[in-house]
């Protein structure tokens, strides 16, 4: 059996980067962030789609990442990155990898965000469901496997290279597709020039193939608590029963493995001497070939019965036709064509006779020079119009549609919307993992100009029409320091300077180019708490665009060419005009940073907690946390000067910042904690007193329930004094008598027992 071509690239993407710049100091490197999307949850099935590096060029159409229908799926798999037998990495197309702009605005050829990894960021900003992966080998880009898999020095490299690659690009999961383990295959240079085959296969590939998986595991697993994200791992198996016998340890792999994707399409085609179904639910016992178990049931009850959990297993979808040139038409009136001989009438690019129908793009030697009747599924009005003669047709027992031209002799097999749809039923009905697909190239557009025709009708059939639930996306650190400095020319202002102390350390093209593109600053958008009274405009050019929002100072430096971009070691310097007449800079106690892949691109590390309780902003977010609650005060403890008060925490989906308390409708402080006293107050005066929460975004909540209280006449014992009560608070320097015994408060305390523990909240006076 002859699995699709599949054209092999290496990849490479930028990082998804979050910095906090301090004022007037240095920062060092910043602790990993998460960033967690409204309703995250794991999704019971899995909707993955293959995405071909060779998509953004013509014969593909130039298909972009942003063209992708990416709200209909859970996984994206980019295909594919090499690696030779030492385990280093390779490109097989560096300018789609990391060099072509892919319709990204505002993106240059070999810029830090050039490229599609780059374009697959800024497509998982923008759709939380998405995770991104990577997949290794492929059919033409397996031939070194067998030998790093036997080396443990090879291995050892292979997986310290590839833990590298996905950190640097922030991916999510790797795939490891391996075509296939211990089985010999010279390589085909007709049909594509570069080749490997496996040559080097033996029958140790069956145990190699688990400890590459197992040590896979391991590094995913120890880097996944260093970056705070559960990455996974998951493979691409064939789905002949012979040669998944010959080369995998199904029990063995399915227990490594967060879930297989089985590769149930080009099961028949070209090679096959009759016609037949190449990616069928079912097996149909008229089919020559019935007891080969070529179909989407027969492979899946044989992994099952080999010990493949049913939650683990992927079933596959072909978005791609395979045809045969001439074939007889039969007997049957209902179904002609089908099972039927073929005749090799037809040749390759080399000239050798085939069975194969014509491709949809024209043969050539070492690049599709193998005549398999190949057309997308976009294209299949195209080839009725070539070939008006072709018929449609429907196997029931096989759920699957065909193609047939009783003139001709033409025979085409492939999924469309309706087989689709058992599919999507077959993986509810047998609590199955989900749906692969290959390709998103290949795919239909639909009213919504995006490629999704099969896409959606997968995602429907899995998961309705509702949306696909969120991930948390989490983004690694970058060294990035600030400083500020006051300036006074033409006005008053700040003076700030950026720099990226990150520093180039990598020596292999691929980690080289990944590193870079992760450790670059990539069309920086930066975030300055408004304080009161204060107002910053744009002192010179290079500050771009300054704006004010959520109480917020913005200044998004896209518009400046210069500063587009800050590479490894680089600095940045512009200013921030202040209507004050003089400034301090400690009024820019915090500077935030986001970035973004593209001009018009999702912002990257929203809603990231930095030093100094400031928060990066989440513009899309308008919901205000909850009202604080239950504002009170005890009232033996209120005197002629102070008032304490205290109240219940609030809530907000994206992490309460901080309070506003307000006396008599005024703002007099802004806390972190629920508690505050109010001092400096008249004797025998009302005071009334209302709390309000504030989030990451600058969003107000209402206002608590209001408190009034009267200061006590005359002067009494100061606040906190007096026998201690387990229902009072206490603030710092607060004294009580308890037992006998006077105690002062070293923090604020609530209900802790003076002198129940040496290292509580209380000192011992006498």
């Amino acid at each position: 059996m002859k699995k699709v071509t599949k054209r092999v690239v290496s990849v490479v993407s930028v990082l998804l980067l979050v910095v906090s710049l301090f004022a007037s100091s240095v920062l060092g490197s910043i602790g990993n962030s998460s960033v967690k999307a409204k309703a995250a949850s794991t999704p019971q099935y899995r909707n993955v789609m293959y995405y071909g590096d060779w998509s953004i060029w013509g014969g593909e159409g130039q298909f972009y990442p942003k063209d992708i229908p990416a709200d209909q799926l859970t996984h994206l798999n980019f295909a594919f990155l090499d690696f030779d037998s030492n385990g280093n990495l390779k490109f097989t197309d560096k300018d789609a990898a990391v060099g072509a702009p892919v319709g990204q605005d505002g993106v240059q050829w070999g810029g830090a965000n050039a490229g599609i990894l780059n374009a697959l960021q800024d497509l998982k900003a923008a759709n939380p469901n998405l995770k991104v992966g990577v997949s290794i080998g492929g059919w033409s880009k397996s031939g070194d496997f067998s030998a790093v898999a036997a080396n443990a020095t090879a291995r050892a490299n292979f997986v310290s290279n590839v833990m590298k690659f996905i950190k640097y690009t922030n991916m999510d999961f790797v795939d490891l597709d391996w075509e296939y383990p211990a089985s010999v295959r010279a390589a085909d240079l007709v049909d594509n020039k570069n080749d490997e085959g496996t040559p080097n296969a033996t029958p140790a590939d069956k145990q190699n193939y688990i400890t590459l998986l197992q040590d896979l595991r391991t590094a995913l697993d120890k880097q996944g608590v260093d970056v705070k994200k559960k990455y996974e791992l998951s493979v691409a198996l064939p789905a002949a029963k012979n040669t998944l016998a010959n080369g995998v340890d199904v029990a063995k792999l399915f227990n490594v493995v967060d879930f297989a994707n089985i590769m149930t399409y080009d099961m028949n085609g070209a090679w096959t001497p009759n016609s037949a179904h190449h990616t069928a639910l079912y097996g149909n016992p008229a089919d020559p070939n019935y007891n080969d178990g070529f179909s989407v049931d027969q492979t899946v009850k044989y992994l099952k019965s080999q010990g493949a959990a049913s939650e683990k297993i992927v079933i596959g979808a072909a978005f791609y036709t395979r045809g045969w040139n001439k074939v007889d038409a039969g007997t049957s009136t209902t179904q002609p064509g089908l099972f039927q001989p073929a005749t090799k009438n037809n040749k390759d690019a080399d000239q050798s006779a085939t069975y194969g129908a014509p491709n949809e793009k024209p043969l050539a030697t070492g690049d599709g020079g193998r005549a398999g009747g190949v057309w997308a599924y976009k294209s299949i009005d195209a080839l009725k119009a070539k070939s008006p003669t072709l018929v449609e047709y429907w196997d029931d027992v096989a759920k699957a549609p065909y193609m047939y031209s009783k003139t001709t002799g033409e025979f085409y097999t492939y999924d469309n919307v309706r087989s689709i749809g058992y599919k999507a039923q077959y993986v509810k009905d047998n609590n199955l993992g989900g749906m692969i697909s290959w390709m998103q190239s290949q795919d239909k557009a639909t009213t919504s100009t995006k490629r999704d025709e099969l896409t959606k009708a997968i995602k429907q059939g899995l998961f309705g029409a509702g949306a696909l639930a969120a991930n948390t996306i989490t983004y690694a650190n970058l060294n990035v320091e600030a400083t500020v400095a006051p300036y006074s020319e033409n006005g008053v202002g700040y003076e700030i300077t950026v720099k990226n102390k990150e520093t180039a350390n990598e020596t292999n093209e691929v980690l080289q180019a990944v590193e870079f593109a992760a450790e670059t600053v990539k069309l920086p958008k930066f975030y300055i708490p408004v304080k009161a009274g204060e107002t910053l405009t744009a002192g010179d050019y290079k500050a771009g665009t300054v704006s004010t929002a959520n109480g917020y100072t913005v200044v998004d430096l896209a518009s400046v060419y210069d500063a587009q971009q800050i590479p490894q070691g680089a600095t940045y310097t512009f200013r921030l005009k202040s209507n004050l007449t003089s400034v301090n800079v400690s009024n820019i106690a915090n500077i935030s940073l986001t970035q973004r892949m593209s001009k018009t691109g999702t912002e990257l590390g929203k809603q990231v907690v930095f030093g100094g309780g400031a928060v990066v902003p989440d513009p899309s977010d308008t919901v205000a946390p909850t009202a604080p609650a239950n504002l009170a005060t005890v009232a033996a403890n209120v005197t002629d000067v102070a008032v304490p008060l205290s109240w219940s925490a609030s809530t907000d989906n994206v992490g309460v910042a901080g309070y506003k308390v307000y006396r008599n409708g005024t703002e007099v402080a802004t806390v972190s904690g629920t508690s505050y006293t109010d001092t400096g107050l008249t004797a025998s005066t009302a005071y009334t007193y209302t709390v309000k929460a504030y989030d990451a975004a600058g969003n107000v909540s209402a206002a608590s329930t209001a408190l009034s209280v009267t200061t006590k006449a005359g002067t009494v014992t100061p606040p906190g004094s007096g026998t201690w009560s387990a229902d009072a608070t206490y603030n710092q320097g607060d004294q009580v008598t308890y037992n006998g015994h006077t105690y002062k408060a070293k923090w604020w305390t609530k209900g802790d027992v003076p002198g129940a523990d040496q290292w509580g909240p209380w000192d011992l006076v006498n």
